[in-house]
């Protein structure tokens, strides 16, 4: 129902929290710069690939905004399928149309919103790093440029094409927030508040993160495979065997979940009647 997906994009997208999220990463983003200007001034002798955060091993700001993306991605709308049951909201909608029309709109608007919520903080960054230093193919004395030739993914792409390969992880990244809200939505059955809906896929990431870092064989960790500067090597096949099975698996879990509240509520309702008539 067209009308059911434009519905939950609206909500998603006029959502404050949205802009709180945008808003953070880009405050981690504009911080990086302003490192990066009152360490080196103005040089243009600087990359532009040296000093956007999503490749600026230098300061701390790549990490921060690599370990709290799930958050940053979830905070926005992901924890609305709990608030939706909380409420009677799902309830209410479902009688006006299909579940599984409303979990389609409902699984679309999380991804999107989280997406969004990722991809802006970066770009925003990029635009701003790209007006103070120039867009120039790195120094291949570097440990930025050693590091990622030898990390199997789109080395080429980074020593010829720096701004392509910083958008390539852009929508990487980007695709991964997405996926991010669809996990938050399979976790909103067992949580108890908006708030632990959108802290577990965090949970996860940063325990997977740790348990699956790996060194020399490529890596399992979502964490590691995201982040642009690539501290640990990551073949291509990891990365999409990663997205497609989370996906899957979190797609499958919630259609079965919401399948199953489905009967649940149809036997109650094909039971309120019998009840009624014993009583009379």
């Amino acid at each position: 129902d067209m009308r059911v997906l434009r519905f939950e994009m609206t909500r998603a997208f006029r959502n404050k929290w949205l802009a709180v999220s945008i808003a953070l990463g880009t405050l981690i983003g504009l911080a990086d710069i302003w490192l990066n200007v009152s360490q080196y001034g103005f040089n243009r002798g600087r990359a532009l690939i040296q000093t956007w955060i999503g490749t600026d091993y230098q300061f701390a700001y790549n990490s921060l905004f690599y370990v709290l993306l799930p958050l940053i991605a979830c905070f926005p709308y992901a924890g609305s399928c709990y608030q939706d049951q909380k409420t009677g909201y799902e309830s209410s909608i479902c009688i006006k149309t299909s579940r599984l029309s409303y979990m389609i709109a409902k699984e679309a608007a999380v991804a999107a919103s989280g997406a969004v919520a990722v991809a802006c903080p970066l770009l925003i960054a990029m635009f701003i790093a790209a007006g103070i230093y120039p867009d120039k193919r790195p120094e291949k004395l570097t440990f930025l440029y050693a590091g990622i030739i030898d990390c199997h993914m789109f080395p080429r792409i980074f020593a010829e094409h720096p701004v392509c390969y910083a958008l390539l992880f852009t929508l990487l990244d980007a695709v991964f927030g997405g996926i991010t809200g669809l996990v938050a939505m399979c976790f909103a059955r067992w949580c108890g508040s908006r708030f632990s809906t959108i802290m577990a896929p965090f949970a996860l990431y940063v325990f997977t993160g740790v348990m699956f870092e790996g060194r020399g064989i490529g890596t399992w960790s979502a964490m590691q495979m995201v982040n642009p500067l690539q501290n640990v090597v990551t073949y291509r096949y990891q990365m999409v065997t990663m997205y497609a099975a989370v996906s899957a698996a979190a797609l499958v879990l919630i259609y079965i979940w919401h399948r199953r509240r489905d009967i649940l509520l149809s036997l109650i309702h094909i039971s309120e009647p019998t009840r009624h008539a014993q009583i009379s």
